[in-house]
């Protein structure tokens, strides 16, 4: 059956808000990685719509979940441990009459569309002849090397540093891979090619792991240049840089 969750917000001490705001995103999707949680909106009141008035809205609602569980009883039981019990705040649960379903969300499709093109990827350059990876063809600037290890730091600057996870690179495959950067510019030697076709390996599972019920979720650097605000949002952007070096690298491979 379907419910609807209201959030309620308690009184939360200032040292203790940015701990809880994580907690509560946490319980979320918590909720949802065990198929409760269907449909999430988060947000603030603005306005309060009557007969007599339009005016601001002054209640504590904070935000509303669509979750699905075998009874009353079961609806209640997921509510246990929500964070903000704790500080005062209070669920409310409403049993649908009827719901429509609008079909599963989105995080599956980019995660599988991000792993499409990335494995198309890895496939070219594993293919490559030997000792071809750091040819560079008439009319390019950089070589495949350069391009496996710049797609390397550009996801993890995009998903793991800009959502808060943290890097999970080596910091000077800054130097080596950045944008702007090419392989005449490199002093020392970068990683061998092999080596960095595991990391993307290892990296487009680490995605799938680390973000997966996850696309919902505020980014934790605000001011990155992207603007994004959601984890959805860098998705986006990430799969439409791993097309675009995806193009690249085909043409490239026809020239070697």
């Amino acid at each position: 059956m379907r419910y609807l969750f209201v959030y309620r917000g308690g009184t939360v001490p200032d040292d203790q808000a940015e701990q809880n705001i994580s907690d509560l995103w946490n319980w979320l999707d918590g909720l949802k990685a065990r198929g409760h949680e269907k449909v999430r909106f988060a947000g603030f009141g603005r306005k309060t719509v009557s007969r007599q008035a339009v005016r601001d809205y002054e209640g504590d609602i904070f935000g509303v979940s669509v979750v699905e569980a075998e009874s009353l009883d079961e609806a209640v039981s997921l509510t246990s441990d929500w964070p903000e019990l704790q500080y005062g705040g209070q669920l409310d649960i409403f049993e649908a009459l009827a719901a429509e379903d609008s079909g599963p969300g989105p995080d599956g499709y980019a995660l599988d569309l991000f792993a499409d093109v990335r494995r198309q990827i890895l496939d070219i350059l594993r293919g490559l002849p030997a000792g071809k990876a750091d040819d560079i063809p008439a009319g390019f600037r950089n070589n495949m090397r350069w391009h496996a290890g710049h797609l390397l730091a550009i996801t993890d600057k995009l998903m793991f540093q800009f959502s808060g996870e943290g890097s999970r690179i080596p910091a000077e495959y800054e130097t080596w891979f950045a944008s702007g950067t090419a392989p005449s510019d490199w002093s020392r030697e970068p990683p061998a090619t092999n080596a960095l076709l595991i990391q993307l390996e290892e990296q487009m599972a680490a995605i799938r792991e680390t973000f997966a019920c996850r696309m919902s979720r505020p980014v934790a650097d605000r001011s990155n240049f992207l603007r994004a605000t959601t984890v959805g949002e860098l998705f986006h952007v990430l799969i439409a840089h791993e097309s675009t070096h995806l193009g690249m690298i085909q043409a490239m491979a026809r020239m070697l």
